[in-house]
């Protein structure tokens, strides 16, 4: 049976539809203006389109003018008009164009195809603000969580398969743009002003999302589960949270253990943290008073957050700890958080300004009185390194727990608004900075797994049996020339397993290719010893590092088995037996590739494109080094 205002809306003229409908605007409007988002749309303008023939289904955008076009005479299915919510997701969706710049943006791209990939960011980036898309706007939405131009290569990829795939309307209406002027040539002008104001939508919206899930995490749990809390562990969780937001949103993410028996077993004391597993072990039994606690909770937070427990890099691991520990203590005195606990902490005022590394160096100058130092996890120190069999990953493939430390601190430093300027130290607002810096390209992680696995000769040798390449210039001054000896240079050489079942990517395959003999021809690698596969290997011998770059055919395109191609190269007497194997594939192949000697894979990344066509995780599952190939323009 139909309600009242349904059947209200069904006797009303077209007259009082209109006007209900402009309400309805209006009201959406007020709302969004009012809201996080208000910062958004409070500079924009809202008409109503004029001209029946150019007028827009729903609503369009005018990147020049900076007006927000919409149609109060838009009827739905079954002559049904939008409610005021499917309004503002209207209103939200356009402004999100201007304010992203989209039309800046599109650089040559396929008008049509470059605003529906728009529209999968746009409507990503309103979920932030709790606005939806409606059902009855349009038809299934695309999915996909990369960028705009991701998100349109894989669109013209789709193209080139099945067009049917594709959405075919926007707000404006089956093929046609809702950004007006999109595919005329002259440029469209950069709205900084636009992209400043999402800025501040964006950090209170984050900021209010932070705050309500401190206090679900804190408040919302079961009574089962909060009876194992230790009650003064969760008071100082609540006054970081209230207090110290710099740490809030890392808090949320580190799991506090209070068990004594635990504790007694892992030789803790006091405290310690596994940034690995994103735990902290506090001892409930210490007798520590509340604003030492709070001393204790921040200072071990503040290892997490600055990644002690991977920022090492082979240093003796107690005293990089106890180095940590007297950066750490003396910020937090500095900044007045909590109490120094009475039963003793490392904290030497001689040292303020310095970094962690500048202490360690310090330290060791006397290393035999710094071993007597002790942390709150005595001498053990309280920065646990028993990681388990590689990171926890999460988000398929590409996010680490570091990266999500790295994320929660710097949402944290945004919803703080600049509150500690003056108060905290320099040195701590440094060390957050450099934790924002571009993360390791993948061909450098990659060069330095050669450094450590392909040894190079640091000192060649001369001779004059053969002339060197300047004899030339100089022909009364015989000159010799390098030389390497058969042993050294047996001892550069390594294998490469090369994938080539029907799967690989060419591309991507030719760029990891390229990468290899670069290096290779950098550490004065003679030869490489290079095994095609697919289902069976194809040993091509002996090749130069100049060939990888160059254009040589390719045996196999069948499916994928690794395995053969691993143990012929461990068979044959003239590889060397310490020489590493490099396997490079996109991880299509068997569970696990057995390989008793130093190994390292070298894959691909997944698109959402391969996603949806293998729709699932890559079978290979091993504890060697992985470098993820990226294509070009997309290094992050």
């Amino acid at each position: 049976m139909p309600t009242k205002a349904k059947t209200k809306q069904k006797n009303e003229s077209p007259t009082e539809r209109l006007q209900t409908s402009r309400y309805r605007i209006r009201w959406a409007q007020s709302d969004l203006e009012n809201s996080a988002f208000g910062p958004v749309l409070r500079s924009l303008t809202v008409k109503e389109a004029d001209g029946s023939e150019t007028r827009p289904s729903i609503g369009s955008v005018d990147p020049v003018g900076g007006v927000l076009y919409v149609n109060p005479w838009f009827v739905g299915p079954r002559n049904r008009l939008l409610e005021q919510e499917e309004w503002g997701y209207v209103l939200a969706h356009l402004a999100l164009h201007l304010a992203l710049n989209h039309a800046a943006r599109r650089e040559g791209r396929d008008p049509f195809l470059w605003n529906l990939a728009c529209d999968v960011a746009v409507d990503r980036l309103l979920t932030l603000f709790q606005i939806t898309r409606p059902t009855t706007i349009a038809g299934e939405p695309w999915q996909s969580d990369a960028n705009e131009e991701r998100v349109y290569e894989e669109m013209m990829d789709v193209r080139g398969v099945n067009r049917d795939a594709l959405p075919k309307r926007t707000l404006a209406g089956e093929g046609r743009t809702d950004i007006l002027g999109l595919a005329r040539p002259a440029p469209h002008p950069w709205r900084h002003d636009e992209e400043k104001r999402l800025g501040v939508s964006i950090q209170k919206v984050v900021q209010d999302t932070v705050t309500r899930t401190a206090e679900t995490l804190l408040f919302a749990e079961a009574d089962g589960s909060r009876e194992k809390r230790w009650a003064p562990a969760e008071a100082a969780k609540r006054w970081v949270l209230s207090e110290f937001p710099l740490l809030g949103a890392l808090a949320g993410e580190i799991r506090i253990i209070a068990d004594a028996e635990l504790c007694r077993r892992m030789d803790i004391p006091v405290a310690a943290i596994n940034g690995f597993l994103g735990e902290m072990y506090l001892h409930p039994g210490i007798g520590l008073t509340q604003d030492e606690l709070i001393f204790v909770y921040v200072h071990e937070l503040l290892h997490v957050a600055l990644l002690h427990h991977s920022r090492g890099a082979g240093r003796e691991h107690h005293l990089y700890n106890i180095a940590a520990d007297f950066v750490i203590n003396g910020w937090l005195v500095e900044m007045g958080v909590g109490r120094v606990p009475k039963i003793g902490a490392l904290y030497d005022p001689r040292l303020q300004g310095m970094s962690t590394e500048e202490v360690y160096d310090k330290l060791l100058l006397s290393p035999r009185e710094s071993r007597k130092l002790r942390g709150f996890r005595g001498a053990s120190g309280d920065v646990l390194m028993d990681a388990p069999a590689g990171r926890t990953i999460y988000r398929r493939d590409v996010t680490t727990l570091d990266d999500i430390y790295r994320r929660c601190l710097q949402t944290g430093y945004s919803c703080s608004g600049g509150r500690y300027r003056g108060t905290m130290p320099a040195g701590l607002l440094e060390a957050i900075r450099s934790l924002w810096t571009a993360p390791v390209p993948w061909d450098v992680e990659l060069a330095r797994w050669m450094d450590a696995h392909v040894p190079f000769p640091r000192d060649p040798r001369r001779t004059y049996a053969r002339a060197s390449r300047r004899q030339a210039s100089t022909p009364d001054i015989p000159r010799p020339a390098r030389y390497i000896p058969v042993e050294e240079s047996a001892a550069c050489t390594f294998g490469v397993v090369l994938d080539t079942s029907g799967s690989m990517d060419r591309a991507l395959l030719g760029r990891a290719l390229g990468a290899i003999a670069s290096y290779a021809e950098a550490r004065d690698v003679p030869a490489v010893r290079l095994v095609l596969c697919d289902a069976a290997p194809y040993d091509r011998g002996i090749v130069p590092p100049t060939d990888l770059r160059g254009v040589f055919s390719v045996q196999g395109r069948g499916g994928t088995v690794l395995q053969p191609a691993v143990n012929f190269l461990l068979r044959r007497a003239d590889f060397p037996p310490t020489a590493p194997i490099m396997i490079i594939t996109d991880g299509w192949c068997e569970e696990e590739i057995l390989c008793p000697r130093d190994h390292c894979f070298v894959l691909p990344r997944a698109t959402q494109i391969d996603a949806k066509q293998k729709g699932a995780q890559i079978p290979l599952r091993t504890s060697a080094p992985i470098f993820r190939v990226l294509k070009e323009n997309h290094e992050v």
